[in-house]
C-alpha cells in the first residue's frame, strides 16, 4: 500500500508539473490632483508614473497608480472623485486638496476604511493624513513680497492674481504677501482677483485691475494662470510689464514662464518641485503601506528663486530633465 501511494503521488506531481511561481502582490496608489488639464499637474503625474514602474521593476509589489482628479477646482467634485477611490479600495491616497474643510471628511473616511491618506501641494490639516508634502507656501509668499518691494522700491500701487478660494497653499502665499508688504507703508494692495485656476477668468481678471488702475506698479501672481494664454492676451499687461512701468512675481518656473522673463515681462519667478509632487508622494505611500514608515507632519520640498541673473540655468535644466544641480543666486 505504501507504495502504491508513493507511486500515487508522484504521477501527482508529474500530471501537475513544477509548483508556480508565487502570484506578485498589486499595491494600487492613487494620486489625486485639484483638476484635471492644468499642465502644472501633468508633471507630477509623470513623475508619480515614473516612480512606479521603477517600484515595480524592484519588487515585490506590481504598483499601479490611478492618476484622477476633478474636471475643474471643484472641492464638491473632488469629494465624490475621493469617495469614488474608497470605494474601489485602493491601497493609498496623495491628494492635493481644493478646500481644506471639504477634503478633511473624506479623508477621514479614507483612513477609517484602512486606507492611509498624504497630501501634497496643498493640505488639509485638520484632517487625519499622515503627512504633507510641499514647499513652505506661507515663506514663499515672503519671498515674493520682498522681491516685488526691491522692484518697485518700496513704493507704488500693486495687485494680487489667486486662484481656487479657500485653497490653503493659496492662501498662505498671499498671507505672507501681505504680511512683508505691511513693512513698506508706502506699498498699497488695491485690488486681489480670484481666477478660480480658469485661464481666461484670470485674463479678464488682470486686464479689468489694468484698466482702472493705470498707475499700477507690481503684480503678485500666486499661480501662473494668465501665463499660460496666448501672448496678446492680456495688451495693457503685456505693454507695462514689457516697457518695466509694471513688476511682476509669480509662482512657479515653467518654460514658457521662463521665456517670458527672459523675455522682460517678468521680474521674477518661485519654482516648486514638480515632479517630486507625483515621484516623492508615491515613493513615501508605499513606504507606509509597505513598511508602515512614520513621517513627519510636514515634509519641506524647498523652494527655487529665479530672476533674470539664473534664467538661463533653469531653462537647461527644462531642456536636460536634470534639476539636481544648484542653482546660481538670483
Amino acid at each position: 500500500m505504501r507504495g502504491i501511494t508513493l507511486l500515487l503521488l508522484l504521477l501527482v506531481v508529474v500530471a501537475c508539473g513544477a509548483p508556480a511561481a508565487p502570484l506578485r502582490q498589486r499595491m494600487t496608489l492613487a494620486w489625486v490632483s485639484k483638476s484635471l488639464g492644468n499642465p502644472v499637474f501633468d508633471h507630477g503625474r509623470n513623475g508619480a508614473l515614473a516612480r512606479a514602474r521603477e517600484l515595480s521593476a524592484a519588487g515585490p509589489y506590481t504598483v499601479e497608480v490611478i492618476a484622477t482628479g476633478s474636471a475643474s477646482a471643484d472641492a464638491v467634485e473632488q469629494t465624490r472623485v475621493l469617495d469614488d477611490l474608497i470605494a474601489r479600495r485602493v491601497d493609498g491616497i496623495a491628494v492635493s486638496c481644493n478646500d481644506p474643510i471639504a477634503c478633511t471628511e473624506p479623508i477621514n473616511r479614507a483612513v477609517a476604511a484602512g486606507i492611509p491618506v498624504m497630501t501634497w501641494d496643498s493640505d488639509a490639516p485638520e484632517s487625519q493624513r499622515f503627512t504633507f508634502l510641499s514647499i513652505d507656501n506661507y515663506a514663499a509668499g515672503r519671498v515674493a513680497g520682498e522681491l516685488l518691494a526691491r522692484a518697485i522700491d518700496g513704493s507704488g500701487k500693486v495687485a494680487v492674481l489667486t486662484g481656487v478660494p479657500g485653497a490653503l497653499n493659496l492662501e498662505q502665499r498671499v498671507r505672507g504677501f501681505r504680511d512683508t508688504l505691511a513693512a513698506y507703508p508706502d506699498i498699497t494692495i488695491v485690488a486681489e482677483v480670484t481666477s478660480n485656476e480658469d485661464i481666461s477668468r484670470g485674463v479678464q481678471g488682470v486686464e479689468d485691475v489694468m484698466q482702472a488702475h493705470r498707475d499700477l506698479r507690481g503684480w503678485f501672481f500666486a499661480g501662473m494662470w494668465p501665463l499660460f494664454a496666448d501672448r496678446g492676451a492680456m495688451p495693457l499687461w503685456e505693454q507695462a510689464a514689457r516697457t518695466g512701468r509694471v513688476k511682476t512675481v509669480s509662482f512657479d518656473t515653467l518654460p514658457f514662464q521662463l521665456e517670458l522673463l527672459r523675455d522682460g515681462y517678468l521680474t521674477a519667478l518661485i519654482g516648486q518641485h514638480y515632479w517630486g509632487w507625483g515621484y516623492d508622494s508615491v515613493q513615501t505611500l508605499y513606504d507606509r503601506v509597505a513598511h508602515r514608515t512614520v513621517f513627519p507632519p510636514f515634509i519641506d520640498t524647498g523652494m527655487d528663486i529665479v530672476t533674470i541673473n539664473n534664467v538661463e540655468a533653469m531653462i537647461r535644466a527644462w531642456e536636460t530633465n536634470d534639476f539636481t544641480a544648484p542653482l546660481p543666486p538670483p
